[in-house]
């Protein structure tokens, strides 16, 4: 299946100190759930990737991105947006929108479900922001 994933979540995990079952526990899996997707034998579901990068403080693509780029944590995030002082790498969280948008089977805005035509609406111009950005610096 995807051994990078195993890896990744393997990585993260032991660097937070967690045991298989407690990541389980936190991720309403159990421990040989978290053992297969380790090993590269199953592949967490859209909903687990999205609990796994909660509760390992990072981001899906972090989790998904097979380069093991290390892009800023959840906390990171946060406390960018809190001194907004420090620079933000809008071009993170534009990525981690799309994964999302295409990975979730349900999409909220506003506490109301998005429609499939709105939500591909939205990742056309999140696309087309992060491919603005990327030719302006290229510029």
């Amino acid at each position: 299946m995807n051994r990078a994933l195993g890896k990744k979540i393997m990585q993260l995990r032991k660097q937070h100190k967690y045991t298989q079952k407690f990541l389980a526990e936190r991720c309403g899996e159990t421990a040989t759930d978290i053992s297969a997707y380790e090993r590269g034998q199953r592949m967490p579901s859209p909903q687990v990737l999205e609990r796994l990068a909660l509760t390992l403080d990072t981001t899906v693509i972090d989790l998904i991105d097979p380069k093991y780029v290390q892009h800023p944590s959840l906390n990171e995030f946060m406390q960018q947006a809190l001194e907004p002082s420090q620079p933000l790498d809008l071009k993170l969280i534009l990525e981690d929108l799309l994964v999302h948008l295409s990975l979730s089977k349900e999409i909220y805005f506003d506490g109301r479900l998005v429609s499939a035509d709105v939500r591909d609406e939205m990742a056309t111009s999140i696309d087309q922001a992060l491919q603005r950005g990327l030719s302006s610096i290229e510029a």
